[in-house]
C-alpha cells in the first residue's frame, strides 16, 4: 500500500509520464492499457444503469417539491426539464454527461495507442472536445436545482472544475493534426479527467439521497425512515447498484495508479504483469457485480 500512496502523491507528473510512454509510437506496454480501455467500458455500462435510475428518482423528488398538483403553480422554464419525461433532468444530465466525457477519453486514447491514422483520430478528438464543452454546459446548468440537494454542490463543483481545466487543452482541434498533437493534448487533459472521475464518485451520496427520497411516502406500513416496507426493499436494491458502481470506479482508478507506477518503473515485465491483472480484475469485478444484479 505505501508504493500505491507514493504513486498517487506523484500524480499527476506520473499521469504525464505514463501516457508519454503508452502513447508513443515504439512503446512497450501498449496492450496492457489497451486492456485498461476495454476493462473501463464495463465502469461505464453500470454507471449508465445508475444514472436511469436516478433520472427517475430526481424527477419525482422535484415535481413533489414544486407541487404540480396545485391549480396556481407558476411555470418556471429553468425546469423544464423536470415537467417532462425527456431526456435527464440537470443533475443527473450533468453527472452523465461526466461520464460521456470520460469514456470519449478513453476512446481517443485507445485509438492513439492502437495506431489509428490521424483523420480518424482528429474525428475522435473533436468528439471529445465536443463532449467537454457540453459537460461544462449542463454543470452550469445543474447548480441550481443542485440546492435542492446539498451533498450534490461540492462534487458537481469539482466536476466544473475539471473539466475546465480540460476544455483550453482539447478545443482547437486541426483537420490534419499529427499524432503527436493528439498525444500532447491527451497527455495535458489527464490529471483533470481524473480529477473527474474522482469527483463522479464523490457525487454518489447524493445520487443516493435522491433515490431515497423518491421513495418517502405515506402509508400504513413504513418504517422509521417514511417510507414503506415493499419500498425498502427497493431500495436497498439501488444501493446495490450504486455500490456496484462505485466498486468499478474504484477498480478502474486503481488500474490507472498501477499503470502509472508501471511507467515510473520502465515497464518491466512484473510491471506490466500487474497493470494486466488489475484491468482483467476490473473485468472480473464487472462480471460478478451483474450477476449480482441478475438474481432475483
Amino acid at each position: 500500500m505505501q508504493g500505491l500512496r507514493d504513486v498517487l502523491r506523484l500524480i499527476p507528473a506520473a499521469g504525464l509520464l505514463l501516457f508519454g510512454i503508452l502513447l508513443s509510437g515504439c512503446a512497450s506496454g501498449v496492450p496492457e492499457f489497451q486492456l485498461y480501455v476495454q476493462a473501463y467500458v464495463s465502469q461505464y455500462l453500470q454507471g449508465q444503469n445508475v444514472l436511469d435510475r436516478v433520472a427517475r428518482a430526481e424527477r419525482i423528488v422535484v415535481r413533489r417539491r414544486l407541487d404540480l398538483g396545485s391549480a396556481d403553480v407558476d411555470f418556471d422554464p429553468d425546469k423544464a426539464g423536470y415537467y417532462l419525461d425527456v431526456g435527464d433532468p440537470p443533475i443527473t444530465g450533468s453527472i452523465r454527461a461526466s461520464l460521456n466525457s470520460l469514456n470519449n477519453y478513453n476512446a481517443a486514447l485507445g485509438a492513439l495507442a492502437s495506431g489509428e491514422k490521424a483523420e480518424a483520430i482528429a474525428t475522435r478528438m473533436g468528439t471529445f472536445a465536443s463532449a467537454l464543452i457540453g459537460t461544462a454546459a449542463t454543470l452550469v446548468q445543474a447548480t441550481g436545482p443542485a440546492t435542492l440537494i446539498p451533498s450534490a454542490t461540492k462534487p458537481l463543483d469539482q466536476a466544473l472544475q475539471a473539466v475546465n481545466r480540460a476544455v483550453p487543452l482539447v478545443k482547437t482541434i486541426a483537420t490534419y493534426a499529427s499524432r503527436d498533437a493528439f498525444r500532447k493534448q491527451l497527455i495535458g487533459a489527464y490529471p483533470a479527467m481524473r480529477q473527474l472521475s474522482l469527483a463522479m464518485r464523490d457525487a454518489t451520496p447524493a445520487m443516493y439521497e435522491i433515490i431515497r427520497r423518491s421513495y418517502v411516502q405515506r402509508g400504513s406500513l413504513e418504517t422509521g425512515s417514511g417510507i414503506s416496507v415493499a419500498n425498502t426493499d427497493l431500495l436497498l436494491r439501488d444501493r446495490e447498484l450504486l455500490a456496484g458502481w462505485v466498486i468499478l470506479m474504484d477498480k478502474s482508478v486503481e488500474a490507472m495508479d498501477v499503470a502509472a507506477k508501471t511507467a515510473m518503473t520502465g515497464a518491466s515485465s512484473d510491471d506490466l504483469a500487474a497493470l494486466t491483472a488489475a484491468s482483467l480484475e476490473l473485468q472480473v469485478v464487472a462480471k460478478q457485480i451483474q450477476d449480482i444484479r441478475k438474481k432475483p
